[in-house]
């Protein structure tokens, strides 16, 4: 019985179909027209649009990594190694960021070529540089490590030029900007350096000064023991300073580890205090509390510069060090291809609008042409005097 009932339902889908297959040969052209209609249209618009051509780049970062020096204090002292960021981040970063572009768009004047009609309320160009934003695409190969710089334009010749305006200013913002751990040490160091210099002059001065008023000499080599000792307690506190200096952009303030080296570093400063500050640093003196006061005070201004030049020393020794790393830790871009000027446009797809347009006309036809077909049977039905059953 079940297949009875089912022979009727698929010969009336198999007339359904038919009927629908004439309906739409009684109507090919009206569906050809519009199909026709769509197709030269989107044709007539492609033609008209502006062509846009894309400039397109490859650079390779390249880094030095250093394997010894300040970048290894911590692991001497502490017992801890740091992750360090690749280069290619660091790249990444500066070519979509907005100064950047900025510097392009002042060196090439853009204003004026990317911002035909600037709004009142804003500054032409704040919007210049928007507009570049969205014409420059950064992309990088996980595989390779290959980024690729693409500049999209209606001028090809444009198009280029901002490509090599961009590593231009790419390069010199590698130079400027303090974007290794090597760099930021040796700012830090040679900021040290520099005071300590000057507090060792100072004390030079005094030293003479002293020695000219009360016409005291005193054998220096009674201080040796307590300069060693002062020396290396500085360099210590140094190679701290500098390993803190990098925890805390990585680690957050409350870390044991940061509040470890802040407790360390207290303690040499206590230490250093006892030994520039009271007796008790002079001990390598023997019988220096029963001297007489010209020969304390004497002792006293030759310790600070004694100490003042240890310091110095140990820092000077640390900047030269802090150089070499940065030199070998240098980040800069080798160009595998260089920003090219394009002969063929990227945009607008002719050949995708016209697919497109052809099969979306196509399905607009086939709906007309059915709702044609329907809008004549109902008319047909209604001259006829027959009810309109077609929402039965």
């Amino acid at each position: 019985m079940e297949d009875r009932e089912r022979k009727p339902l698929q010969e009336e889908e198999e007339i359904d179909l038919y009927e629908l297959w004439l309906r739409l040969v009684r109507r090919k052209r009206l569906i050809g027209g519009v199909f026709l209609a769509g197709v030269l249209t989107a044709l007539a618009v492609s033609f008209i649009l502006k062509p846009v051509y894309r400039s397109e780049a490859s650079l390779l970062p390249v880094a030095s990594q250093p394997t010894t020096g300040l970048s290894e204090l911590a692991g001497q002292f502490l017992g801890i190694q740091l992750s360090k960021e690749g280069p290619s981040a660091k790249i990444l970063a500066l070519l979509k960021s907005r100064t950047l572009r900025e510097r392009v768009v002042d060196k090439l004047e853009l204003v004026n070529v990317l911002v035909k009609d600037p709004p009142p309320e804003r500054d032409a160009r704040t919007v210049a540089v928007e507009i570049l934003k969205k014409m420059i695409s950064v992309t990088k190969d996980r595989k390779t490590g290959v980024i690729k710089l693409s500049v999209e334009h209606e001028d090809p010749a444009l198009a280029r030029r901002i490509g090599e305006a961009l590593i231009e200013e790419l390069r010199k913002a590698l130079r400027e900007k303090a974007l290794t751990v090597a760099r930021a040490n040796r700012v830090f160091l040679e900021a040290q350096l520099k005071e300590t210099e000057e507090e060792l002059k100072r004390e030079l001065r005094e030293l003479a000064r002293f020695q000219r008023r009360e016409k005291i000499i005193v054998p220096e080599e009674q201080l040796k023991g307590t300069l060693e000792l002062y020396a290396e307690l500085l360099s210590k506190k140094v190679a701290l300073q500098i390993e803190l200096r990098k925890l805390e952009g990585v680690l957050s303030p409350d870390s044991s580890r940061i509040d470890y080296l802040r407790r360390q570093i207290e303690a040499i400063d206590n230490q250093l205090a006892r030994i520039e500050n009271s007796a008790e640093g002079f001990s390598a003196v023997p019988g220096l509390e029963n001297a007489p006061e010209k020969m304390a005070g004497y002792t006293e201004v030759l310790l600070k510069v004694r100490s003042l030049q240890a310091k110095y020393e140990t820092l000077r020794k640390l900047y030269e060090q802090a150089r070499l790393e940065e030199q070998r830790e240098f980040i800069y871009v080798e160009i595998i291809d260089p920003p090219s000027e394009p002969d063929v446009p990227v945009k607008p797809k002719r050949a995708l609008i016209v697919a497109v347009a052809g099969l979306s006309s196509l399905m607009l036809g086939i709906f007309l042409a059915l709702f044609a077909d329907w809008l004549s049977a109902v008319r047909e039905r209604r001259r006829e005097g027959q009810p309109d059953q077609t929402g039965s």
